[in-house]
């Protein structure tokens, strides 16, 4: 008789024995002693439940068919219908060695069945594989219990669904941040959970991965929970089987609240910095008109003393009659005014001073389009009328080396955005031109460059094009263009920030693209699609007010 100890036991396993058969307790538990297993022994059904009911149970029982109180059948079937912490491997003992009698015990909850007299090479055989199967259990059961720390551990929300879109996970950042439980959530739909989140179908979302075996595309979302409204971004993919089949779905999802704050101050800083950087080319557009106007208005002061004289003689004129006196004054004075100069110059200052005006009005409406904060939802926009603002804010900057050309289409739509972040990608690109140009013409010293903006409907979306004939983009660097806090300009001239933000406002917020076409040594286009209908299809859903 083999009497090794069994290799799947790291410490001995407790293991029960109850049968009222004193002799058959006391060769059994010598037995499973002698093997490495520690043996407790009762001789009734109800001791036996009792023992199996506790705290920390034995993980192996052999079962007596008949014992008082109660069977071994009845012991199995109450066990298994119940929610023990750990699984307990039955072995049912009894002197019927029918078939029907064993495949009755299996179904009553036993994992299999020996009889009467003990042969101990069977015993010990079927408790072999009952150590495996322990081991099995308990390895799957510590790997669960690593998963769940590990889900716990995850700082993102984390849900699961099964095939009909019922919860199934609910980590602990999901109960933080929707303020419910597992146990309130689990085996639910996601709408009928509660979750606070505003009119999004989320439900719709789900059933769509579950049904397609596609991953979703990011959803931006709010909710407002017990603090404060919440920026959520959330991911929903499908879980599938080993062998390829959708069994589930995982929603992953973070509290971007923070970092859209973040994101909005670093874009009003990158729009004040682009203030900042025209303030002295806006100072001097300004100035320049300011000048002639000023100068042309001193002249009409002056000239005006010389009137003054020629119309204080004409008005000493007698009403009945002239006076040679009089008439030689007002000679004098009009020769003294320089009465021909004078209807000449005069109409010229005039004009000049009213297109100063309105080249300062110009620019002054044109600054204060661009600089509005805007709406934090998207309106429907003249697009043509907002760049064409923008493009006269940044003239200082492009002036002195380009010439700058509008191609604007007359039957553009408007255009659903937020314009205001429009017009800060539009400032950046023709700023980026004129930097260009200006590197490759030394500033103008070696001719101007040209600009040119377009704008044009293609499809449901709108093009907007910016080209210059600058210095082109290296190849080597066309990879890196929107990155955040790239730049190959010197310090001071430029942080890196725009080009990576005009991706996030075209790509991100309005669900366009960007990209460019470059010639090094010829010049750079760069290309901005927005969308006309998905879009508008939100602005005009907005209820009214909003």
């Amino acid at each position: 008789m083999a009497t090794s100890q069994l290799s799947f036991s790291a410490q001995k396993r407790r293991l029960l024995i109850a049968d009222d058969d004193a002799i058959f307790r006391i060769v059994a538990s010598d037995l499973v002693e002698s093997w490495g297993y520690d043996p407790v022994t009762v001789d009734n059904g109800q001791d036996a439940l009792k023992i199996l009911l506790q705290e920390r149970p034995p993980t192996i029982a052999m079962l007596d068919w008949l014992m008082p109180k109660l069977t071994g059948l009845e012991i199995c079937q109450k066990i298994r219908s119940g929610n023990p912490r750990q699984y307990t491997y039955f072995i049912l003992v009894s002197a019927r060695d029918g078939r029907d009698d064993a495949l009755e015990g299996l179904h009553s909850g036993a994992d299999t069945y020996i009889t009467k007299p003990l042969d101990a090479d069977e015993l010990q055989a079927k408790l072999k594989v009952a150590d495996r199967i322990l081991f099995m259990e308990e390895s799957l059961r510590d790997l669960h219990a690593e998963t769940e720390l590990f889900i716990s551990a995850v700082p993102s929300i984390l849900i699961g669904t099964d095939m009909l879109g019922r919860v199934s996970r609910w980590n602990q950042v999901a109960q933080r941040m929707f303020g419910l439980t597992r146990q309130q959530v689990e085996g639910k739909t996601l709408a009928a959970c509660g979750i606070p989140w505003k009119e999004f179908p989320i439900e719709a979302q789900v059933l769509e991965v579950l049904k397609t075996g596609m991953p979703s595309p990011p959803c931006d979302l709010a909710i407002d929970n017990e603090h404060a409204r919440r920026l959520l971004t959330l991911n929903i993919h499908p879980l599938r089987s080993h062998v390829g089949s959708v069994v589930g779905s995982l929603i992953v999802g973070a509290d971007v609240t923070e970092k859209k704050m973040l994101d909005d101050q670093l874009r009003q800083a990158q729009k004040l910095e682009g203030i900042g950087q025209l303030a002295a080319g806006i100072a001097h557009e300004i100035n320049t008109p300011t000048q002639f106007v000023s100068s042309n208005v001193t002249f009409l002061k002056e000239a005006w003393s010389g009137l003054s004289g020629v119309l204080t003689a004409v008005g000493k004129l007698p009403a009945s009659e002239s006076k040679p006196a009089a008439w030689s004054e007002i000679e004098a004075a009009a020769a003294y005014a320089d009465i021909e100069h004078l209807a000449h110059e005069m109409p010229r200052a005039l004009d000049e001073a009213l297109e100063g005006l309105e080249r300062i009005a110009r620019i002054v409406h044109a600054m204060k389009a661009f600089s509005h904060p805007g709406s934090s939802q998207r309106d429907f926009t003249d697009l043509n009328r907002a760049i064409q603002s923008t493009v006269t804010v940044a003239s200082n900057e492009w002036r002195y080396v380009a010439d700058l050309e509008t191609d604007f289409d007359p039957n553009l739509p408007p255009v659903p955005c937020l314009v205001d972040k429009i017009n800060q990608v539009i400032l950046n690109l023709v700023i980026n031109a004129a930097h260009s140009i200006g590197e490759r013409t030394d500033n103008g010293s070696r001719g101007k460059g040209l600009i040119t903006v377009r704008t044009q409907r293609t499809g449901e979306n709108v093009e907007i094009s910016i080209a210059d004939t600058g210095a082109g983009i290296p190849e080597t660097i066309r990879h890196r263009i929107f990155e955040l806090f790239f730049s190959t300009k010197e310090v001071g001239r430029g942080t890196g920030q725009g080009l990576a933000l005009a991706h996030s406002t075209i790509v991100t917020e309005h669900k366009g693209k960007i990209w460019f076409e470059s010639q090094a040594g010829k010049g750079t286009t760069f290309f901005i699609q927005l969308p006309l209908q998905v879009v508008a299809d939100e602005v005009a859903a907005r209820p009214a007010g909003t």
